[in-house]
């Protein structure tokens, strides 16, 4: 029977809580083995009972799990701190957290993580000893490489809600300072398109929306951007949503936050049971 030894220069402690909350293969048997603060855990592999692919990939999962739980939070917390030395340390603290978790999230950098399992996968196959301090030491490029991809993502990201949120608050105020053309705006959404009422329930022709847009020269747009569009030029006092699902979410969040108060939805009257066909804006 062979053994292969995972060393952990950590606390008793923190390594059982994480052994006892990973779930093991039970064809799969281990030992600890206590010397002053350095715990290490012995595998102990018949390769006649294991399929040896099952044993491989069963313990880089762990050895990745362990790594993932024991030191990655203090190196990312140290990559963060030299990289946003200048920012708040509250920015710092959300930074850290978004990148731990795009980390330990298998649908994110996937690619990268494959890089690392194929890295330590082929490190045990060759050797029955992996000192997770020393490995991390000296073979610490490929997760350097995630690490900083992940980082340049999460910053990424803050940099565009902050521009996202500026563009907003420029949209508010354009509105704000607009004498309103029309009172109410009833807006149908249903089947990806939209119509547009005054309060007496007539359509809002499509030429009118049209020539506002032209007079303001505003140029490629999407359908929801005509919308938006047409409606911050409209400027009304109010604008009711007449919508049957929830398909737009995302147009409507960005609704809420231009129109705040202005703002409300319908979902059940005569307006929210038109049937869309087609686009009516082109």
């Amino acid at each position: 029977m062979e053994s292969i030894k995972i060393v952990a220069n950590q606390p008793k402690e923190k390594i059982n809580k994480v052994v006892l909350s990973y779930p093991f293969n039970t064809k799969i048997e281990f030992e600890n083995e206590s010397v002053a603060n350095t715990e290490s855990l012995i595998f102990n592999i018949d390769r006649e009972k294991v399929d040896e692919n099952i044993i491989y990939d069963s313990l880089v999962n762990f050895i990745l799990h362990l790594i993932n739980k024991l030191y990655m939070k203090d190196i990312i917390n140290m990559e963060v701190s030299i990289i946003l030395k200048d920012f708040i340390d509250s920015d710092i603290e959300e930074v850290e957290n978004t990148v731990y978790e795009l980390l330990i999230d298998e649908d994110y950098f996937i690619d990268d993580k494959k890089i690392i399992y194929n890295e330590i996968r082929e490190y045990i196959s060759n050797n029955n000893i992996l000192i997770i301090e020393g490995y991390l030491r000296f073979r610490t490029k490929s997760f350097g490489n995630l690490i900083d991809n992940i980082i340049e993502k999460v910053i990424m990201d803050i940099q565009m809600e902050t521009e996202y949120e500026d563009f907003i608050e420029m949209l508010r105020y354009y509105l704000n300072s607009q004498i309103p053309k029309v009172d109410i705006v009833n807006v149908v959404i249903n089947n990806n398109g939209f119509l547009l009422y005054d309060h007496k329930s007539r359509k809002i022709e499509n030429a009118s929306i049209k020539s506002i847009i032209e007079e303001y020269k505003i140029d490629d747009l999407s359908k929801s951007d005509v919308l938006v569009s047409s409606l911050i030029v409209l400027a009304p006092n109010k604008v009711i949503v007449h919508i049957k699902n929830d398909n737009e979410k995302e147009l409507m969040q960005i609704l809420k936050k231009i129109f705040t108060d202005r703002l409300s939805f319908c979902y059940s009257c005569n307006l929210c049971d038109k049937t869309i066909v087609k686009n009516d804006i082109d």
